[in-house]
């Protein structure tokens, strides 16, 4: 009966499916429409696993990919179309974190402390277990003590975590969240602009975001992670209102603004409140202000 009251009209089901999107909630006529659209043209196939997806009918968006992916014939089509049924597919994963400090300088630095922010578990969708680790826990940071580190020297230390995540959504996002608030979420970052900064601008423009939202009367917290691909991982952060917990991606939602708000995939995997390192992944401490040093973090998943 829906399905034919839906084909009654005489227009586009692409432009139809569109119309009815929202950042809160994605209705079932949306669904049908772009079900219905992709049978038409096939890049509607793509668009109605993302729309399965945003909704948080993870199996079916798997389902959808896996035949997009059968018939895709662009190798950047086949990628992303790879990444998104990792995204929406439980994960059991290794990851280990190795930080590395190397004395540039001609001088050697001697008590250097590294800190990194404490990986936590953000239940219900992911639980982190620290398998080994060569920091210190003390009041939501890891940190280490290196009594010295002679000049052209370098010291790694790492951290290895056992992943359990599986995908998750907010959506539809609930009515704790004013029409007002919502609206002032999506316009501010739709105007805002992506700062050139190095390594990223993820994290000052999450920065940026948590900024103005104070400002706003709403309270964001920047939080970090990474992100997953069949070519390794990316360290990338974003925004997450506290009440409801809703997860804000001010970068993606640029390119894609379902994905980018109250989702919660498995190819994204948050680790940590950035808060209390001031954004930083990665924060030496050293005694003797001469000193050169050099800090970098890599991760490996398995």
């Amino acid at each position: 009966m829906i399905l034919t009251a839906l084909l009654a009209f005489l227009i586009s089901p692409a432009d139809s499916a569109r119309e009815l999107i929202s950042i809160r909630h994605i209705p079932e006529a949306a669904m049908i429409y772009s079900q219905m659209a992709a049978a038409e043209d096939g890049s509607w196939m793509l668009e109605f696993g993302r729309l399965l997806e945003a909704s948080g009918r993870f199996s079916d968006a798997r389902r959808i990919y896996g035949i997009a992916l059968g018939n895709s014939t662009s190798m950047e089509t086949s990628d992303w179309l790879i990444n998104r049924r990792l995204g929406v597919s439980p994960i059991d994963t290794t990851l280990t974190i190795t930080a590395s400090v190397t004395n540039t300088g001609n001088i050697t630095a001697w008590g250097v402390q590294v800190i990194l922010p404490m990986p936590v578990s953000h239940p219900p969708f992911q639980n982190i277990t620290i398998l080994q680790n060569d920091f210190t826990p003390s009041g939501g940071l890891l940190s280490a003590d290196i009594p010295f580190i002679p000049p052209g020297h370098s010291i790694e230390l790492s951290i290895t975590l056992h992943v359990l995540q599986r995908p998750g959504s907010a959506r539809p996002v609930s009515q704790a969240l004013s029409d007002e608030d919502l609206n002032w979420i999506t316009e501010t970052i739709r105007t805002m602009p992506i700062p050139a900064a190095l390594p990223g601008p993820c994290v000052p423009m999450s920065e940026e975001m948590a900024r103005l939202a104070e400002e706003q009367g709403l309270t964001l917290q920047v939080e970090g992670g990474v992100i997953l691909d069949r070519t390794g991982c990316i360290f990338h952060a974003w925004n997450v209102l506290e009440n409801p917990v809703i997860r804000i991606d001010p970068l993606l939602f640029k390119t894609d603004s379902l994905l980018g708000f109250a989702h919660n995939p498995t190819d994204v995997i948050p680790l940590w409140d950035l808060g209390p390192t001031d954004g930083y992944e990665l924060n030496l401490l050293y005694k003797n202000p001469s000193c050169q040093l050099r800090g970098s973090m890599q991760i490996e998943a398995q």
